[in-house]
């Protein structure tokens, strides 16, 4: 009888252990996503533009190699911001994420080529990153990936924090310098449909270059959303006194699950400086407004007809206003 219950018990506990071990699959998959549209001018120094455009192409593979560590590498296939018109026909091949994340409990850390926190939740709300970036990537006043290492820790369901410290050059660029950018952020879940961000980054090189920004974001039942963000660039490129101010506004609303209407507004202007008539960055102040309709056939598939314009504030540039399709693909 004893023997009989020593075997049961033996069996048990090896089906319960071998049970826990088969929780976790070692593994991995790849990934692709493609940006591409066609846009036609409409009216200022738009009116001769029209062009077919592959913007983007992202390939990558990610891998969990056990409950606590993961790892991802991605490429971005485009053309840097920096090149002339001519030269962003061709294409060019960046490491955009290349790092390892470990999660215990409620902290995660990441390291490599990490993507940064400043924007993270302002693109998942705008759901359209295929169309337009986020308002800091978009006008250059913050990077999507970076150098460095980041640490997350969530305080509860509601509430968690993030520290990063960065090279702060974004993932096209390798510093070499002793010029590090630091980066605070939190994000606040309550109540349940709105969620908010406070970030705050800095970076010293004779003088500290500064970025402060708020977020929040209200859904209603999953049928509208609206969003704002207000920004603060202080020292831009570490001068003295060339300061940005921005702001951007968003919404959605869904008609079915397959069509939603969405539109979104950006302001940005700079500072003027030692009493000058003009602002110091005057040349790329400006609004911006983007509106239109998105088709969603599949879950992996987005298509969106909409209108995008750029209004400068400079008075010898033309305004610009484009009609856009726009498709993102998800493999």
């Amino acid at each position: 009888m004893k023997l009989r219950v020593l075997f049961f018990l033996c069996l048990f506990f090896s089906t319960h252990a071998f049970a826990q071990e088969k929780e976790f699959i070692q593994g991995g998959k790849p990934f692709a996503t493609i940006f591409a549209n066609f846009h036609k001018g409409i009216t200022g120094s738009a009116v001769d533009k029209a062009a077919f455009e592959l913007v983007r192409a992202y390939i990558g593979y990610e891998y969990s190699i056990s409950p606590e560590f993961y790892a991802k590498i991605n490429v971005d296939i485009g053309s840097p911001n920096d090149l002339s018109p001519y030269s962003k026909l061709r294409r060019y091949a960046y490491f955009k994420n290349a790092f390892l994340r470990y999660t215990k409990n409620k902290i995660k850390i990441e390291f490599g080529l990490i993507s940064t926190k400043q924007f993270k939740l302002q693109e998942k709300i705008w759901e359209r990153r295929y169309l337009m970036k986020s308002f800091a990537d978009e006008y250059r006043l913050g990077t999507s990936a970076d150098l460095g290492v980041n640490i997350n820790y969530k305080f509860s369901e509601a509430i968690d924090a993030d520290f990063s410290i960065t090279n702060g050059e974004g993932y096209n660029n390798i510093q070499t310098n002793d010029i590090f950018k630091y980066s605070l952020g939190t994000t606040i879940r309550f109540p349940e449909n709105i969620t908010s961000r406070v970030y705050y980054d800095l970076s010293h090189d004779n003088i500290i270059e500064s970025t402060i920004s708020f977020f929040t974001s209200y859904d209603y039942n999953k049928k509208w959303n609206i969003a704002g963000e207000v920004l603060f660039r202080q020292n831009k490129n570490w001068v003295d006194n060339h300061d940005i101010f921005g702001i951007s506004i968003f919404g959605k609303y869904n008609i079915t699950n397959q069509y939603q209407l969405f539109a979104r507004y950006d302001k940005i202007e700079s500072n003027k400086v030692n009493g000058s008539i003009n602002p110091w960055n005057l040349s790329n102040d400006g609004s911006a407004i983007v509106a239109g309709v998105q088709f969603k056939p599949i879950k992996n598939i987005k298509i969106a007809l909409n209108y995008h314009d750029w209004y400068p504030w400079a008075a010898n540039q033309e305004n610009e206003a484009f009609i856009y399709l726009n498709l993102e693909v998800k493999i």
